[in-house]
């Protein structure tokens, strides 16, 4: 198998949690998922970035991006990988978009806590917590993804993330580059 075709298929792959991340920020808005509730700190638990239509709408598309997917290269992925118990389940994004935006909520908490304002800055959990948690949610579904697709997606992802969140504060669908 081919560099490029690995690389290619990691994304595929893992296309269910780039959108998940993505979407809250274009379908987001509304009530935050926290309530406005704080902490035993008295810091609010996530803030008011975190909200229940950005959650509900990340995953519904990461639904959809992974019957995309299944319809497209869900038959390469069990080609290539389906002796090795590899299967491209059709619904897998929606637990790759819970873990996916479930990762974004704990990075807020984690912020809060160290006092980091909502949308400031936390170098590394930023650019890969969501990929992390997406992909730790969907492990046992797979019980399997190929060492290829983990390495691609924990290298290029981080660098991917910084070029999206540029290109969303250029067309001002975000308030910060990062």
């Amino acid at each position: 198998m081919s560099f490029l075709l690995d690389v290619g298929l990691a994304f595929m792959f893992a296309s269910p949690i780039f959108v998940s991340n993505a979407i809250p920020t274009i379908f987001g808005g509304g009530y935050p998922v926290d309530f406005y509730k704080n902490f035993i700190d008295g810091k609010r638990i996530l803030g008011n970035h975190k909200t229940i239509r950005g959650l509900l709408a990340g995953i519904l598309f990461g639904f959809v991006a992974s019957i995309v997917v299944w319809y497209t290269v869900g038959d390469l992925f069990q080609q290539l990988y389906g002796l090795m118990g590899f299967k491209y389940p059709i619904w897998i994004g929606l637990v790759m978009g819970w873990g996916c935006n479930f990762g974004d909520m704990f990075g807020s908490f984690i912020k809060r806590r160290l006092n980091i304002v909502s949308g400031g800055k936390f170098p590394v959990f930023d650019q890969t917590g969501y990929m992390i948690f997406g992909l730790l949610w969907s492990w046992p579904v797979f019980k399997f993804i190929p060492w290829q697709f983990l390495v691609t997606l924990l290298v290029i992802s981080p660098l991917l993330h910084i070029l999206a969140n540029l290109l969303a504060y250029a067309v001002k669908a975000k308030d910060v580059w990062w």
